[in-house]
């Protein structure tokens, strides 16, 4: 087995092996940054595409499609995880519209095909910090494939940690930095940032934490 398919079991047998709510990087509830960016419009996604990769058991696909995502499409490369977030989707109080609009699929992101078209949007959080180094430049044209012109990359920058070797993860720390070099010369612009308050983190993840909106240029 090459390393990269050693990798990615990593994940697929975290969730084969049972993940409990809360546990490791699951977060229990969507990020109440995340959260915040909606209420206040910082992110639109009513009746827009979007997709989550790596998405985990769904809380924030359940978000996005209570905030008028249709659909809001979360990526997992484990079908346990696939059925873990359905699980959850399904116990809430979620309206049967919300439900049906916040859906999954069990696939690669460097590999996703999707028959509707390029996306309007996508969230980007914990998973850009799970992928090995060497695959960041290709994480970041991944998404200029997958937006459309003018849509947006929403980018939940964690973990911003200046005393962890940057080599040492996963997660694998990132700076804010980081993300400009990688997206700004695919052509997206950043529209919004800013530090994450502590009250709006995961308890682990204060003071770690940068909030980003890019939007994808118009091709000419």
């Amino acid at each position: 087995m090459s390393a990269e398919g050693k990798y990615s079991d990593r994940w697929i047998n975290i969730w084969k092996d049972g993940l409990a709510p809360g546990q490791a990087f699951d977060g229990s509830r969507a990020a109440p940054s995340l959260v915040r960016a909606l209420e206040e419009g910082t992110l639109s996604v009513k009746d827009k595409r979007v997709l989550v990769p790596g998405c985990g058991r769904g809380y924030d696909v359940v978000l996005m499609a209570q905030h008028g995502a249709n659909p809001a499409l979360g990526l997992e490369l484990s079908a346990d995880a696939v059925k873990a977030a359905e699980k959850y989707r399904d116990s809430t109080n979620a309206s049967t519209d919300v439900k049906a609009r916040a859906r999954y699929t069990n696939g690669d992101f460097f590999e996703l095909t999707y028959e509707a078209g390029p996306f309007d949007a996508a969230y980007d959080y914990t998973f850009l910090c799970a992928l090995q180094p060497h695959d960041r430049k290709k994480w970041a044209q991944r998404y200029a494939q997958l937006i459309k012109p003018g849509g947006q990359l929403a980018t939940l920058i964690f973990p911003v940690d200046p005393n962890k070797d940057r080599n040492e993860g996963p997660p694998f720390p990132v700076t804010p930095e980081l993300y400009t070099e990688l997206l700004e010369p695919l052509g997206f612009a950043q529209v919004h940032f800013r530090k994450v308050e502590p009250h709006e983190s995961h308890e682990r993840r204060r003071g770690q934490e940068y909030f980003a909106v890019w939007t994808r240029k118009a091709e000419a």
